[in-house]
């Protein structure tokens, strides 16, 4: 009876979890199947599989979408941003973990005060400052806007970490002799690789999907990122949905990749800090 018990228990745990990695797959699938249909049966089988593949839509993105430009603008604006990103983190993540001084609380909760406006909010002024400092159409003044909009959540999450690091390793080093800055490079920075990796990418996505600030700075057509492009294809080329879903798949691909390349990382980053010691 127990076992019987058991495997009704099972069996129904397993349907449950089958609905649900249906209900979490099926879009993706939906968009690779779409993706490869003619505009023309699109209009008759929207859901159905494809009754012949082609990758006319992808073709199309590349050569007549300017896809390939937006990639190359993005990989030069995200990089350079990451460097102010990684440095700003886990320089103010040390400092406000590990380090005492006075006011600490303080800027602390400011850098969290800061997490909770949402972009629109902050668009025109961004606007304005960026005008009157000659930084609208401009890569460097996109990367200073990210990194002050991004940059809060990464610093929460590397002083959660450093605060789980035993104090004895910085008083030990102290007593070694060594600067702040050596403690930080040598000592700080490797025991941290882990969460390192889990803001890197955190960084890479906000930034590859940031699209607000994107719209408002960039306003040279060949100056857009990846996303910028996306949200004015449509309107720009009425594109039908196969190769609309083709450019998204498109700018999709690397964020998808960096996740699945990177997800051991992820999962043990998750865990670091976790535990106090």
């Amino acid at each position: 009876m127990k076992n019987r018990y058991e495997s009704t228990v099972k069996t129904i745990m397993y349907l449950f979890l089958g609905v649900c990695a249906f209900m979490a797959l099926y879009p993706m699938v939906f968009a690779v199947m779409t993706s490869i249909k003619t505009p023309e049966e699109y209009v008759t089988n929207k859901l159905g599989f494809p009754a012949q593949i082609t990758f006319g839509n992808y073709a199309y993105v590349w050569k007549n979408g300017n896809m390939l430009r937006y990639f190359l603008n993005t990989l030069l604006v995200i990089p350079a941003g990451l460097i102010v990103y990684l440095f700003i983190c886990v320089s103010a993540g040390f400092a406000f973990g590990r380090l005492r001084f006075k006011g600490r609380l303080t800027l602390f909760l400011a850098v969290l005060f800061l997490m909770i406006f949402p972009q629109m909010l902050l668009s025109m002024q961004i606007f304005q400052i960026c005008r009157h400092l000659k930084l609208v159409n401009n890569y460097f003044g996109l990367i200073l806007v990210w990194v002050a909009y991004f940059t809060p959540f990464g610093t929460y999450i590397m002083t959660t970490y450093y605060s789980t690091v035993p104090m004895s390793l910085v008083e030990s080093a102290r007593l070694d002799g060594a600067t702040l800055y050596q403690m930080l490079l040598y000592i700080m920075v490797p025991i941290a690789q882990p969460m390192l990796v889990v803001i890197t990418i955190i960084g890479t996505q906000s930034m590859w999907n940031e699209l607000p600030f994107s719209m408002l700075l960039l306003q040279n057509a060949d100056m857009r990122t990846i996303t910028h492009s996306l949200g004015m294809l449509k309107g720009q080329y009425g594109l039908k949905d196969p190769i609309l879903m083709a450019a998204i798949l498109c700018a999709a691909s690397v964020p998808v990749l960096l996740f699945l390349f990177f997800q051991k990382q992820i999962t043990m980053g998750s865990y670091s800090g976790a535990v106090k010691e």
